[in-house]
């Protein structure tokens, strides 16, 4: 019998080291309710010291096994927590609700619940009563990528086993030696499996050749970038850290560049079916018990900030993964701790970032905190250049999130119309907020430390419209909106545009033609630096992952979203780059002509601009 990658990793997860099933059932539901009802002396079992019961099962059985088999009502809420990454797991698909007939016994699949979804959880295999038994299990085969998802967990596994090897072999050395000199050691290096991605671009796709994964497979695993020419790596001369799931599996990166000037110093893996960014955390799978266990969590910007308070034994900590905080963050770490202490870079986008994260949390139900490393510092080097036991300290005794707030906007300073706005800005935030306690409370804090009355704040907030998407950041920082209203400006970008289009040809009649000095705007340069550079059929949702500021970014999506035109010609091409040739020309003959004028009014010869101008003009015309 041939098995495919995915189904063979998943039977030796299932399996000990002599590949010998040493599984301990925990899915059992009816024979360990009964009990519980009987002895509380009850009608039913409360639904919580079932799932008590299950999570006891589990600590207690799982290290003499080499699986669980856990159900979806009771022991997945509660065990999975404490489900020790290493062993293998498999899930219930039917309900215990069952009838006898002649033919077997009849049962069916649990509302709501799939093959997909139990796959998309970590599972490595599903239970399901046998066809023998006559069970009429309804499967929704437009779901059912079980398949998918155990090779998407098989690629990314040969992906994190090939950049650690990297790393330790000679080829990696300077990676290796850049990752000591920032101060950590090869322990937690192999702990969280750090690699190395060698500048190739096809030493993975070399690597999972001849092991039966599909082209969709491939696509969809987010490790590998298409084109006209074939399949080619994503991730290249870049430190590498996976991203795991809760359960131990890797189903993403975030690749660091090092030793060279680089217009994307991290690139992350894009959204795939494993990999939704937008709730996922960065070493959570290490730390859910510390977390538990200290009831807090700090929240870090970065991967590098997150391995060094853990190096330190700072254990409660996690880290956003390759994205702004959200929502969905908000609700998953919810789940365990609902105090937050926002620990961010200590300069001026470190704290905006963590105001946004802040109000986030209060929209969430959380009250948040800060910590704010000293002299602009981001927590990597505070531990860095400090101690463990003051970090911990200001761990310990963090800034009320409002006073941060003030603190960094002046608030308390403002005056006139600036103070309005503030206090504007701040009704627009609390009108978002569901909970009645925190608005409350905040409402009555803020009047306080700003001197508002109480009523007229009320007021304030009562007349806002609820509008999520208030980034207080925005509203101050206007200045640093990027636009692109110049005839220079709107060249840059329509060549762009034209580099992510479809059209292959006219993308290589660009990339011959164009020199990067073209591009006068530093940010349109990047971006062309990165689509020249990569060569690639690259996701315009993969590009934007290339920059961290949330004015770049929100710039950049402006450009690859809203396309000015739907045609593409070696005409629009040649028509962008005798602009960008041409325009800096004429707007140097205008100042020379500023340069007679002066001097013609002084009664001094403009010889020398005269002459200047006239190879000016040659040169357009030659264009």
């Amino acid at each position: 019998m041939q098995l495919t990658p995915g189904k063979l990793q998943g039977i030796k997860r299932l399996s000990n080291k002599n590949g010998i099933f040493k599984m301990t059932a925990v899915d059992q539901r009816p024979p360990i309710k009964k009990p519980i009802a009987k002895y509380l002396n009850a009608k039913d079992a409360p639904w919580e010291e079932v799932a008590k019961f299950k999570k006891m099962l589990v600590e207690s059985l799982q290290e003499n096994s080499s699986a669980l088999l856990l159900d979806p009502h009771f022991a997945i809420p509660y065990s999975m927590d404490i489900l020790n990454p290493k062993k293998g797991l498999v899930v219930t698909l039917e309900d215990s609700i069952f009838s006898e007939t002649s033919g077997g016994r009849i049962s069916k699949s649990i509302d709501h619940w799939s093959v997909s979804k139990i796959k998309r959880m970590g599972a490595d295999a599903v239970k399901v009563l046998a066809e023998q038994y006559n069970i009429p299990i309804e499967l929704n085969r437009s779901e059912d990528n079980s398949e998918l998802y155990s090779s998407l967990y098989k690629l990314h596994e040969i992906a994190m086993d090939l950049y650690q090897e990297n790393l330790f072999s000679n080829v990696g050395e300077k990676s290796l030696a850049y990752l000591k000199e920032r101060g950590f050691g090869e322990d937690i290096i192999k702990q969280f499996k750090i690699g190395y991605a060698l500048d190739s671009w096809d030493q993975l796709v070399e690597a999972c050749k001849g092991k039966g994964f599909t082209r969709s497979q491939i696509v969809q695993s987010g490790l590998f970038s298409q084109s006209d020419k074939g399949t080619f790596d994503r991730f290249r001369s870049r430190i590498m850290f996976p991203i795991f799931h809760p359960s131990g599996k890797p189903i993403g990166f975030g690749g660091r560049i090092f030793g060279k000037e680089d217009p994307a110093k991290y690139l992350n893996s894009p959204e795939t079916p494993l990999y939704k960014k937008s709730n996922v955390f960065y070493g959570l799978q290490a730390t859910r018990d510390a977390i538990r266990k200290e009831g807090y969590v700090v929240l870090v910007e970065g991967y590098m900030d997150f391995l060094k308070l853990y190096q330190s034994s700072i254990y409660p900590v996690v880290s956003v993964s390759g994205t702004a905080f959200t929502s969905k963050h908000a609700s998953s770490i919810s789940k365990i701790t609902k105090k937050v202490i926002l620990l961010y870079d200590g300069d001026d986008a470190g704290g905006n970032a963590a105001i946004r994260a802040g109000w986030v949390l209060l929209k969430s139900g959380m009250v948040p905190t800060i910590v704010r490393p000293p002299n602009g510092l981001d927590p990597d080097d505070w531990i860095d250049q400090s101690s463990k036991a003051k970090v911990l300290s200001a761990i310990q005794s963090p800034k009320e999130y409002i006073d941060f707030h003030i603190e960094l906007y002046n608030g308390n300073e403002l005056k006139g119309s600036d103070r309005q706005q503030y206090i504007i800005n701040l009704s627009k935030e609390i009108k978002g907020i569901e909970d009645g306690v925190i608005r409350n409370d905040l409402i009555k804090m803020i009047s306080e430390k700003l001197s508002i009355d109480e009523h007229d704040f009320i007021k304030s907030v009562n007349t806002q419209r609820v509008n999520p998407e208030t980034n207080y950041e925005d509203e101050i920082n206007n200045e640093e909106k990027f636009t692109f209203s110049s005839k220079i400006d709107k060249a840059q970008v329509e060549l762009i545009q034209l580099l992510i289009s479809n059209d292959h040809a006219i993308k290589r009649h660009i990339i011959d033609r164009v020199n990067l000095d073209l591009f006068s705007n530093p940010l349109l340069k990047k971006l062309a630096k990165i689509l020249i550079d990569e060569n690639l059929d690259v996701e315009s949702s993969s590009i934007i992952e290339y920059f961290q500021d949330k004015n770049e970014r929100d710039s950049i999506t402006q450009i690859l979203f809203t396309k000015d035109q739907e045609s593409s010609s070696e005409e629009i091409v040649y028509d962008c780059i005798k602009i960008l040739k041409s325009e800096p020309i004429k707007e140097k003959i205008s100042e020379l002509r500023m340069d007679i004028r002066e001097k013609e009014s002084k009664g001094e010869s403009p010889v020398e601009e005269l002459g200047t101008i006239t190879k000016l003009r040659k040169q357009l015309n030659d264009l």
